[in-house]
């Protein structure tokens, strides 16, 4: 049976049928859709020397048999002519150890001729200790009580299988030296290069330059005298370079096209474009593994999916990793606009390092060596005329597309996304160099999907949640934008939040501000400012909403969420993910102009779904008989790349906050779904407090323009009872209170009537204007507590005022200079608190201003658009033969010249390692229904408007400038920040407290497990 072809055909792209696959081993959850994984949980073939299925020697030997400078037995480890061997038949027999004809008989080979069959019955051995370097797994009875839900437990629970000793080894390393008394030099370059084994074994991986053992780890090397600068005296990327000398240069003739008749997948009635495509000759020279019983690393796999996202099972699509039989543990996503090829080098290279990691985790029970096909990594782009062609190059470098296969249209019929599907051994980091097997990175599965209309974020979303994770089933899905770095364990600490509680619906990371080399980038204020903010966010309000069990948004950029969490209701009733693409349905009524009443009425819900992930949190925490939750883990990090202009600033921080401000009404108008979920009473009567503390955080949100003035306005009036300046200070006070009312005035005005990209100059002097303010502000404010303190001192009597304002420096200043340093990350104080304080009245009125005023503007992005004119001229035609059979003329190109021109690009770009940053030019879209958005936007904004200005008014009515210290209002304010702050710390010392006591009791457990002998091969305590 062939795994490529549903009905039974024969594949018409392979020159024989594979053997049936060996999937990767998680657990015993099978699907009908799958074939049924063999006993071996391996499917790729180890390399020479490599730890594989057969290894005489015992570990501390295994890695100097690894070196390329130790020499093997000739005889024993010679590749074997028999290449149709699958790894299913070698355990099934016992190796055969005879040397070919005509070799000599070593004296190891002849020991080894007599060994009895015995010792090579089909035995597995089972080690249940799951500790790894840095973080050891529970005893396999608490995994079973407190581990992911899955639809099994193998190798979370005791089981009754016996536990056996690992294979002893045949001969010891004076028996070996013995047997193999010649000595080998060093092997220079170029015989290394040249000297290659002529046939390939059952357990050989490749017969490539850079064959050996695949990512051992940094550690293991040096322990083994491995001296990675002779052994890879060139690099991966100069050996993938070695053909772009400085007088190539790219053919500029029309290329030579070619036309071939290929056999297609039969699905039903119809025939799906599926096509099987080798590589270039170029990039399969310098692969690690070329051999795969399916071709996962010499071909790539090109489907033109004709299907929506929600039907895309139903039309006989797949994806070629649930044809290999391989069970998915985690799937990561990576979303993607029009953002250059330094953003997504970065984000890629970071999440093929995570992968290493997790292969690298031997002790685990999860991971291990071959735990990369546990693992898909998805990449959709929004729309094949948005993505930046530079993208699509480091994608064609690494042997994850191929551009002449894209065509808009089969048979008539709209292609609405293209996949792309390849093993890809390569990894293109942020300066554009190749990285790979020499780096100790691991295999990686690459679905590129490739939208052919730009349809939004969410859509892309919808293709993932809809169409492929219904093939993958995974446990876990992360989700990344491009630009952002996780760092090397990001990936492992998401998931392992999932497999220590089983409750955990959503995981968040902590996102940290990209600050560049030596933080040259906290030179920008902008920057500075905003890493201030996501530091005490991380520190403060993350830790705080996840001690109660809801945090309010899982940012997109570094996020995960258990995919049976998000599942709808069986019963059809709706959940998380119909609520979530809601969004999509009211976006797109919004683009189709005829229909006005649905733009009408779904106005306040398409402000809502700007922050639809904010909804999904909501969706996933209230779901009906259910008690999931949300977490918080600071120990999974990601860098990512934050506006450093004021246009890009505004314009993504008006979505934010338009999105999080309705969505807070929808949640706390909601809120009374809780007592249908499954929570405990206790869960829901913290959950309560907590929505509580949003309605307060609301209401002062609400009021923050009219509550900075008077704050100002009353701070400042404090220079007019000052005897010493006498007249000056009742001007001074004037002028500066002039000047706040206009730039407040001219910022409705401009936020109104411009967009941030054609009104930068405008926008950064307003700006600026309110920073004088602000710092103004403070020099009184320091003046001011300094002269009630000595009058103090003097006799006098003190104010609430000053001890407001005392308090109130305290619970701002004191407190996150003491929560950073029990956190133990305190240089944001020192690096961007001045800024980010100078910047508060930007983020209070700029942003706020901006965002009410354009409540009718619901289109997504911040990002320009390069805008081009989509391509129809040409499709694939599929017809049927004579025989039945589905056939398509596909047009190639020389896929070698195309990837020498690429790899010629690709190096050119590496003289000036900036980002290229475009013209940021936003395709205005006209609305049906736009003079409504508008009249609504004119109503909200004139609301909240004269509800502050009431405000202003009534306590001016009440208090004078001059009697700051009798101004109860401004106490009040000052003592509300104070508690305000005092709460978040209080719950950001819970969650530290809470993380430590954790740590502690499972070291404790873990240490016992150990002194009684649980999981020690060869032991069992119970009996």
């Amino acid at each position: 049976m062939n795994p490529f072809n549903s009905q039974g055909d024969d594949n018409p792209f392979m020159d024989s049928a594979p053997s049936y696959p060996n999937a990767a081993f998680t657990s015993d959850r099978t699907s009908p859709r799958r074939y049924q994984p063999l006993d071996d949980d391996s499917d790729d073939n180890t390399t020479v020397g490599s730890t594989g299925h057969f290894n005489a020697f015992p570990s501390s030997t295994q890695q100097q048999q690894s070196s390329p400078y130790s020499r093997q037995s000739p005889n024993i480890f010679t590749k074997s002519t028999a290449k149709a061997y699958s790894n299913h038949q070698f355990l099934n027999r016992t190796p055969s150890l005879k040397p070919r004809d005509g070799s000599s008989l070593t004296p190891r080979a002849e020991y080894t001729s007599q060994e009895s069959p015995k010792r090579h019955r089909r035995t597995e051995i089972v080690i249940s200790e799951d500790e790894d370097e840095d973080d050891t797994e529970e005893i396999d009875l608490r995994s079973t009580l407190n581990g992911s839900p899955r639809r099994s437990f193998r190798g979370s629970a005791i089981s009754s299988e016996r536990f056996l000793d690992p294979p002893k080894p045949i001969f010891s390393p004076q028996t070996f030296a013995e047997a193999n008394p010649t000595t080998v030099s060093l092997l220079d370059q170029e015989t290394r290069a040249t000297k290659e084994y002529e046939t390939q074994s059952a357990y050989s991986d490749a017969s490539t330059a850079y064959s050996g053992s695949s990512y051992i780890s940094q550690h293991e090397a040096e322990k083994a005298g491995f001296d990675e600068s002779e052994y890879f005296a060139t690099s991966l990327d100069g050996n993938i370079m070695q053909n772009i000398d400085n007088g190539y240069r790219p053919n500029q003739k029309k290329k030579k096209l070619t036309k071939r008749k290929v056999r297609l997948v039969a699905s039903g009635g119809s025939g799906n474009l599926v096509l099987e495509n080798p590589i270039p000759t170029e990039l399969k020279n310098v692969l690690t593994r070329t051999e795969s019983p399916f071709g996962e690393f010499t071909n790539m796999t090109y489907t033109a999916c004709t299907s929506d996202p929600d039907n895309f099972i139903e039309n006989g699509f797949t994806l070629r990793t649930a044809k290999y039989g391989r069970e998915t543990e985690i799937v990561i996503c990576i979303t993607m606009y029009n953002e250059d090829e330094y953003s997504f080098a970065r984000t890629m290279h970071g999440v093929m390092k995570n992968v290493a990691h997790l292969c690298s985790r031997q002790k685990s029970k999860v991971w291990g060596k071959d735990s990369w096909k546990k693992i898909q990594v998805v990449i959709i782009a929004d729309g094949r005329n948005k993505v930046n062609e530079s993208v699509l190059e480091l994608l064609t470098a690494s042997g994850c597309y191929q551009d002449n296969l894209a065509r808009p249209y089969v048979n008539n019929q709209k292609v609405n996304a293209h996949l792309f599907e390849y093993t890809t051994q390569i990894s293109i980091d942020e300066n554009l160099k190749f990285k790979g097997d020499e780096k100790n990175l691991a295999p990686v599965q690459v679905l590129f999907c490739l939208k052919e209309k730009n349809q939004k974020k969410i859509n892309s979303h919808r293709w993932l949640f809809n169409a492929f994770c219904p093939v993958l089933d995974p446990n876990v899905i992360i989700l990344l934008d491009v630009g952002t770095k996780p760092d090397n364990h990001a990936i492992y600490n998401l998931w392992k939040a999932f497999d220590r509680d089983s409750n955990v619906a959503g995981a968040a990371g902590e996102i940290k501000a990209m600050k560049g080399k030596g933080w040259i980038n906290l030179l920008n204020p902008l920057v500075a400012s905003q890493n201030f903010e996501y530091k005490m966010s991380n520190i403060l309000d993350k830790p705080l909403e996840s001690i109660f069990g809801y945090i309010s948004v899982l940012p997109g950029a570094l996020s995960a969420y258990r995919y049976i969490a998000l599942k709808d209701h069986e019963d059809g009733s709706g959940g998380p993910l119909t609520s979530y693409f809601k969004g999509e349905d009211l976006l797109s009524a919004h683009d189709n102009k005829e229909n006005k009443e649905n733009t009408k009425s779904n106005f306040f819900e398409a402000n809502m779904y700007l922050a639809e992930d904010r909804i999904l949190c909501w969706e996933l925490v209230s779901k009906k008989n259910d008690n999931w939750i949300l977490k918080f883990v600071k120990s999974a990090t990601g860098e990512t790349d934050v506006p450093e202009t004021i246009a890009e600033f505004i314009a993504q921080r008006r979505r934010w906050i338009n999105g999080a401000f309705f969505a807070a009404l929808y949640s706390l108008y909601n809120c009374n779904k809780i007592w249908a979920t499954d929570h405990s009473y206790a869960r829901k009567f913290f959950l309560h407090i907590e929505f509580f503390y949003q309605f307060i955080s609301l209401v002062f949100s609400f009021f923050s323009l009219s509550n900075f003035y008077l704050t100002f306005y009353f701070l400042t009036g404090s220079l007019i009872s000052y005897k010493e300046i006498g007249r000056a200070g009742f001007w001074i006070f004037t002028i500066f209170n002039y000047l706040c009312i206009c730039v407040l005035t001219s910022m409705f005005i401009v936020s109104i009537g411009n967009r941030p990209h054609a009104s930068k100059k405008i926008f950064k002097t307003l700006i600026i204007l309110l920073t004088v303010c602000a710092l103004y502000a403070f020099v009184v404010g320091l003046i001011f507590v300094f002269t009630a303190i000595e009058n103090f001192s003097k006799g006098g009597t003190s104010s609430y005022v000053l001890i407001s304002i005392v308090v109130s420096l305290l619970s701002t200043y004191g407190l996150y200079t003491l929560m950073s340093i029990l956190y133990m990350d305190p240089w944001h104080m020192v690096t961007s608190s001045i800024q980010y304080f100078l910047m508060i009245p930007s983020y209070t009125c700029t942003l706020q201003i901006f965002a009410f005023c354009n409540t009718h503007d619901v289109s997504w992005g911040t990002k320009g658009d390069n805008n081009p004119t989509e391509d129809k001229s040409n499709q694939y035609i599929i017809e049927r033969n004579d025989r039945g059979e589905f056939e398509a003329v596909i047009i190639d190109t020389n896929i070698d010249e195309v990837y020498l021109e690429t790899l010629y690009n690709i190096r050119s770009k590496r003289s000036s390692n900036k980002l290229n940053v475009g013209n940021n030019i936003v395709t205005k879209q006209v609305l049906e229904g736009e003079d409504y958005a508008k009249d609504v936007r004119t109503k909200v904004v004139l609301v909240w408007m004269i509800a502050n200005l009431f405000f202003i008014m009534t306590m001016l009515q009440v208090y004078e400038p001059g009697e700051t210290h009798k101004n109860l209002y401004l106490a009040f304010i000052l003592w509300m920040v104070a508690i305000l702050s005092l709460f978040r710390a209080i719950g950001s010392l819970g969650y530290l407290l809470q993380s430590s006591a954790r740590f502690l009791v499972e070291s404790k457990s873990k240490w016992f497990n150990k002194k009684q002998g649980y999981g020690i091969p060869g032991h069992n305590p119970l009996n």
